[in-house]
C-alpha cells in the first residue's frame, strides 16, 4: 500500500520500493536510538546452540519474568509475535463488534478490526488542539458496548494522557459494558512511565488490556516480540488460544528475558535523556526551517510541511539522498494538501545526535534547494 512517492503503511520499509537509493538512515521508525542492547546481544550469541529445539509455545520463563516486573500474575500475561499479533489475536475474538478510535493513530487497530469484520468510528482530534485528546469528550463518545482503543503515548503525535484519565476511560467501559485496549508501546520512552501506564491499576479492570512490546524500547524489531496484559485471566486464556503454536521464536524469548534481567532503568533512563535533549533539538530546529512541529513526549516528532510548493516534496527529496521518514498520508487526519495549497505530515524517529545532524543538514539543503 503506497502513495504516489512510494510511502508505505509502516515505516522501516528498507528492502526497496521502486526507487534504486540505498537508505542510509532511516528515520521512518520509532526505536530506542541506543541500539539493542549489548547483554541482549550476548544472551542471543549464547543461545544458538538452542535454536534447534521447538520454543516453549506457552512462554513459561518469559511469562514469569514479565508477572515479576509488572507485578502482576502470569495467567495474565500472553506473549506474541510483536504487538500486532495480540491486537489481530483480540480483534478475531472481539469479532463483529463495533469499535471506537481516536485518529490520528496506529492503523494496525482498524486494520485487525476491519479483517474480523468489526465497524470502526473514527473520532478526529483536531489539528488545532495541537491532536491532544480531550478524555472527556472522548468519554462522552462512547457508545454502549464498543470497544474503544488508545494509543498512549499515541503514534504518530507522540503525546501521552495520565493514568487519572486513563481510569475515566476505563470506568466508561465499565458502564457502558464497553472494553478499553491500551497501546503502551511507547510508554517507556516518556519522563516518568508510571505517571502514565495503567499496569498498576489494571487489576481492578477486567475490561481493560495492555499492550505492551519489547520492540522499541529494547531496539529488538527484527525479533518480533510483545507481550498483552489483561485484567480478566479469561481473555488472556482466549487470546493463548486463539494464537498458533510457536509464535514466539526461541531467539526472541531469549533476547526479553535478558533484557529483563539486566539493569534496564539504566539503559532506559540513558534514552529517555536522549530523546529529551535531541527530541528539543530537533523541534527547534525544524521550526527554525518553516515547519509546523507538534508536541511530542516521547521519541519521535510529528511535523508539518506547510511550504511544499516551494522546495517539492520532503519525502522523495530525503529518498534520493538514502534518508527515510514516515510519510502520513495513510493516517486518518493528515492526508496532505492538494494544489495549490501543497502540504504534507511527516513523523521522525530521534536518533543519535549525529543522524539527527545528518538528516537537518539535508532537510536544511532540501529547503534551500542546494
Amino acid at each position: 500500500m503506497a502513495n504516489q512517492y512510494g510511502s508505505s503503511l509502516h515505516g522501516g520499509n528498507i528492502y526497496g520500493d521502486g526507487i534504486q537509493t540505498k537508505i542510509k538512515y532511516d528515520f521512518s521508525v520509532n526505536i530506542n536510538p541506543l541500539g539493542l542492547p549489548k547483554p541482549v546481544q550476548e544472551a542471543l550469541l549464547d543461545s544458538v546452540a538452542s535454536w534447534k529445539a521447538y520454543p516453549d509455545s506457552e512462554c513459561r520463563e518469559l511469562t514469569k519474568k514479565l508477572a515479576k516486573h509488572h507485578k502482576i500474575h502470569r495467567s495474565h500475561i500472553v506473549c506474541g509475535n510483536g504487538a500486532a499479533d495480540l491486537i489481530y489475536r483480540f480483534a478475531g475474538w472481539m469479532k463483529g463488534r463495533q469499535a471506537l478510535i481516536p485518529v490520528p493513530t496506529f492503523s494496525e487497530y482498524e486494520r485487525a478490526l476491519g479483517a474480523f469484520g468489526c465497524q470502526v468510528r473514527h473520532w478526529h482530534l483536531r489539528e488545532e488542539d495541537g491532536y491532544s485528546v480531550n478524555i472527556s469528550q472522548l468519554a462522552e463518545e462512547l457508545q454502549e458496548g464498543e470497544i474503544l482503543f488508545l494509543c498512549n503515548p499515541n503514534n504518530p503525535t507522540g503525546q501521552a494522557v495520565h493514568r487519572e484519565e486513563v481510569e475515566i476511560l476505563a470506568k466508561t467501559c465499565r458502564k457502558k459494558r464497553g472494553f478499553l485496549a491500551l497501546d503502551e508501546c511507547f510508554c517507556e520512552f516518556l519522563p516518568k512511565p508510571e505517571r502514565y501506564s495503567f499496569i498498576e491499576r489494571l487489576s481492578h479492570y477486567p475490561e481493560v488490556m495492555i499492550f505492551r512490546a519489547f520492540t522499541k524500547s529494547y531496539a529488538m524489531a527484527g525479533l518480533r516480540l510483545g507481550y498483552v496484559l489483561c485484567g480478566d485471566k479469561t481473555l488472556a486464556e482466549r487470546l493463548r488460544g486463539i494464537g498458533q503454536p510457536w509464535s514466539v521464536s526461541a531467539p526472541a524469548m531469549t533476547a526479553g528475558m535478558a533484557a529483563l534481567d539486566m539493569e534496564e532503568k539504566d539503559y532506559l533512563q540513558q534514552a529517555r535523556e536522549l530523546v529529551e535533549r535531541e527530541r528539543q533539538y530537533m523541534k527547534n530546529e525544524l521550526t527554525r526551517m518553516g515547519f509546523v512541529v507538534f508536541f511530542s513526549q516521547v521519541n519521535f516528532l510529528l511535523f508539518k510541511d506547510v511550504e511544499e510548493e516551494k522546495h517539492g516534496n520532503l519525502w522523495e527529496g530525503l529518498r534520493e539522498r538514502g534518508i527515510l521518514i514516515r510519510d502520513c498520508s495513510n493516517f486518518p487526519g493528515l492526508k496532505p494538501g492538494t494544489a495549490p495549497f501543497l502540504y504534507h505530515y511527516y513523523r521522525i524517529g530521534i536518533g543519535s545526535k549525529e543522524d539527527n545532524e545528518q538528516l537537518l543538514k539535508n532537510i536544511q539543503e532540501i529547503v534551500r534547494k542546494e
